[in-house]
């Protein structure tokens, strides 16, 4: 009897027990989460194609939808930021995962350079622009010969917005973007050959070519078409590998590479691979050209000091003129050191509320930036916060034209750590579902302890 009545004592602490290791780990599930959420909008498989005499197009893709541009500098001109083609039309910037942007309006036989941007952020090749060279002009181009088709989803729907790639021996790469239906066209008898300084000479009707779609996340296909079958070509759906010079229903698998015998007379080289020689245009990093600002990150940043140490980084040696406006306003200058670090101490307390700091500073191409952000100063929260140093102080710089501004350099790194707001702090878990178990654990275990208790005095 005794026994009977101490089992839902033994349950509740069980169902506590439980319900504490429950709720940890849909906390950490949850963190988890946010941490995959926040993927990387770093460009992968950039691709520079459709060279012509006047313009280029990159393209390339991203695992999560972002802005995209590209910031192009060349023949003696100021930088110019050139917008998706679809964000041109729409007159406004949207979030891809599939990016295409065509730079024109270009002079013949130019060296350009360019960045890639997108949320914030820009992107180079190891450390360096990307580099793209338009090229001469030519007479007019041979007999109009136009490629086309359509690119279909897994399922067999429209894919709209994916980068299709043709390329032909010894030509330069050609794309274009898949429209609403699906469709794609590729103008073969402009493209150059490799060198750019001639128009391909190919056959009509029996040149074998490759071709490569890129989804992005939504995926890749890629078949090896002949000019006689290309008007338009067989759907192609994401996912899938075809070779289209026997039959034009899709292989199966990977078998669409396979070789094909010399005999043939329309083969070509063996096997798509041979044909396709796409690759993008080398590894890109994050580019830290210009200057940038880490406390406060981003805009409307609480500060939890009323008199804060601001910093970030540069190229090194760079000057960097600052001023923060607030009921008496601050204005000085700092300078890049060499390990790319530069810092700002306040040199008088701001009052709670509202400010904005003003970045400007020349870069290598001698164009004046700036940078501005807001920020609210909240000192009376009693949070931790990067404090001004003491013993950094401006000291005066001769008189300009201009208003005086001081010069400080940064003498104090600081002690405290401060994680990174570029992405958010990731949020907690939701403890609803912990404390409904918690408190269902507790009730048990009243229910186990009255009712031994009662137990014991009915035996008694």
């Amino acid at each position: 009897m005794q026994k009977y009545h101490k089992i839902p004592t033994l349950l509740g602490i069980f169902v506590l027990t439980a319900g504490l290791i429950g709720g940890i780990l849909l906390i950490n599930a949850r963190q988890q989460i946010v941490t995959k959420a926040a993927a990387s909008p770093t460009p992968q498989n950039v691709a520079l194609s459709n060279l012509t005499d006047k313009s280029f197009t990159v393209s390339w893709t991203t695992a999560v939808p972002a802005t995209g541009f590209i910031k192009l500098t060349g023949a003696g001109k100021p930088e110019r930021t050139i917008l998706d083609d679809r964000d041109k039309d729409a007159g406004s910037q949207n979030k891809w995962t599939v990016h295409y942007v065509t730079a024109d309006s270009l002079q013949a036989s130019e060296n350009y350079k360019f960045v890639i941007g997108g949320d914030n952020s820009q992107f180079d090749q190891n450390g360096s622009p990307f580099l793209a060279k338009t090229v001469p002009v030519l007479s007019s181009a041979p007999q109009s010969d136009i490629a086309s088709g359509a690119i279909l989803t897994g399922g067999g729907q429209a894919a709209e917005g994916v980068i299709v790639y043709a390329q032909l021996p010894n030509g330069q790469l050609a794309s274009a973007l898949s429209s609403s239906g699906g469709r794609w066209a590729i103008p073969l008898s402009v493209i150059r050959t490799e060198n750019g300084d001639s128009w391909l000479n190919f056959d009509l009707n029996a040149t074998v070519y490759a071709v490569k779609a890129d989804g992005g996340p939504e995926g890749t296909a890629d078949a090896i078409l002949t000019t006689a079958i290309d008007k338009p070509a067989p759907p192609i759906s994401l996912g899938n590998s075809y070779d289209f010079r026997k039959s034009k229903e899709p292989a199966s698998g990977n078998t669409a590479k396979q070789s094909v015998s010399s005999g043939s007379p329309d083969a070509g080289p063996s096997g798509a691979s041979s044909l396709f020689d796409f690759s993008s245009l080398g590894p890109v990093i994050p580019l830290n050209e210009g200057v940038t600002l880490d406390n406060p990150k981003k805009e409307g940043e609480a500060i939890y000091t009323d008199k804060p140490e601001f910093f970030g980084s540069g190229p090194a040696g760079s000057s960097v003129e600052i001023k923060i406006e607030s009921t008496n306003p601050i204005t000085g200058e700092t300078e890049v050191d060499k390990n790319g670090k530069w810092s700002f101490p306040a040199t008088s307390n701001l009052d709670d509320g509202k400010h904005t700091i003003t970045l400007k500073w020349t870069d290598t191409a001698g164009i004046v930036q700036t940078l501005k952000r807001s920020f609210v100063v909240n000192a009376a929260a009693g949070q931790p916060a990067f404090v001004s140093t003491p013993s950094a102080t401006p000291t005066s710089k001769p008189k300009k034209p201009t208003p005086t501004v001081s010069k400080i350099k940064p003498t104090v790194s600081p002690k405290k750590s401060m994680p990174s707001t570029a992405s958010g702090t990731p949020k907690s878990g939701n403890l609803t579902p912990s404390l409904a178990i918690f408190m269902v654990g507790l009730g048990l275990l009243a229910i186990g302890i009255f009712s031994t208790v009662k137990s014991n005095k009915n035996f008694n």
